[in-house]
Formats: C-alpha cells, sequence, structure tokens
C-alpha cells in the first residue's frame, strides 16, 4: 500500500495495510485463549512485523474469515473498502483502502497487493503498487491439538520516513488492532456457527 496523505490530527488504526495483506482463525466455538504477541522492529527502512495468536478450533474458519476480502471493511478497524480488482482467471489482486494512525495522526492507505493462497495453510502478499514502497509477507495457519496458531509476518517500507519513536509504536497498535478485529469476527461466526 502505499501513503496518499500526510500525517494529520486523528486516531486511527493500521489495518487496511497490513491485512492483506491481506492477519485471520477458528471452528464453531472460536474464543481467542490467548492476546496476540505483536513484535515491531525497524531495520534501516523497513518495519519487520511478526505477530502469533492462538485461537480454538481448527483452521477452516479462520480461513473463510481471512479470505472474505470483499468484506474486510466490516471487521478490520481503519479499512474503507476491500475489493478484488482481478478478472476470474487472472492472478488474486486485492485492492484496500484505508487509515493508519497513533494518537493525533492519521495517514490514508491505497494498496493493491497480488495474493497467493494454499488453501486452510498461507496467504501471501506482495505489492503491486500503492502507498508503500514495499509490502510483503504472509498469514499463516498452524493446527495443533484442538487450536490453530494464526502467524502474520510482514516487511513494510513507507514511502516517506516515520519519527523514530512513532514509527514501530503506530504499527504495532495498528497491527494489534487488525488482529483483534479478526479475531473478534472469528469469535463471532464460531459463536453464529454454533448455534445453528
Amino acid at each position: 500500500m502505499t501513503m496518499l496523505a500526510a500525517w494529520r490530527p486523528y486516531r486511527s488504526s493500521f489495518g487496511s495495510a497490513m491485512l492483506v495483506g491481506p492477519l485471520w482463525l477458528a471452528l464453531h466455538a472460536a474464543v481467542v485463549h490467548a492476546e496476540p504477541a505483536v513484535s515491531v522492529t525497524r531495520n534501516g527502512a523497513s518495519y519487520l512485523v511478526d505477530v502469533r495468536m492462538e485461537v480454538r478450533g481448527d483452521p477452516s474458519l479462520s480461513w473463510s474469515v481471512l479470505t472474505d476480502y470483499e468484506n474486510l471493511q466490516c471487521f478490520v478497524p481503519g479499512m474503507r473498502s476491500s475489493r478484488v480488482v482481478s478478472g476470474r482467471d487472472e492472478p488474486l489482486l486485492l485492492e484496500q483502502r484505508g487509515e493508519a494512525g497513533l494518537l493525533f495522526f492519521k495517514i490514508s492507505t491505497t494498496t493493491v497487493s497480488r495474493i497467493v493462497e494454499t488453501p486452510e495453510r498461507e496467504i501471501r502478499f506482495d505489492l503491486v503498487r500503492g502507498s508503500l514502497r514495499r509490502m510483503q509477507g504472509a498469514w499463516t495457519l498452524a493446527p495443533h491439538d484442538h487450536a490453530t496458531t494464526v502467524g502474520y509476518r510482514a516487511e513494510l517500507v513507507p514511502e516517506f520516513a516515520l519519527p523514530p519513536l512513532i514509527g514501530p509504536a503506530a504499527i504495532a497498535q495498528n497491527v494489534r488492532a487488525m488482529v483483534e478485529g479478526v479475531a473478534r469476527e472469528i469469535e463471532r461466526r464460531g459463536l453464529s456457527s454454533g448455534r445453528e
């Protein structure tokens, strides 16, 4: 994604740029049983993001949430729109628009990412164009016992320099909001499915 607007007063979240990239999780009684572990480190101009979260159940429900590309804006904080922009037999391209920020600052983002799916295991994303210089990474799903570990790893390079104290904190806050939004949707769908 690319950053289309300069920092300006506002409070929001970094959801849309990271989601794909399209962070997503569990079966009928889906309940998150651990807080997401979020790590953001800076390496020159790059920000390396690593998230791990455990949810109860198998990967099928998580997969259905993470690949619900046309409805991500309904449950991911800060995302304004999400839509597939490729043709039927073309490689999957996902366009997302949103807002991201920390405290009194925000940026508007627009990205188009190439998506490669390995069903119920991995969703890889790679920026094609947008308001970042670079965005690539993957969502992963790993079942074990009666739970699924949901992972999100990404390398992000903004188009402009972020303040050293604000950059990692803003990304960490917004990634956490994104993952928690996804987890809430997984839990909601799991509980709805269990009542049917």
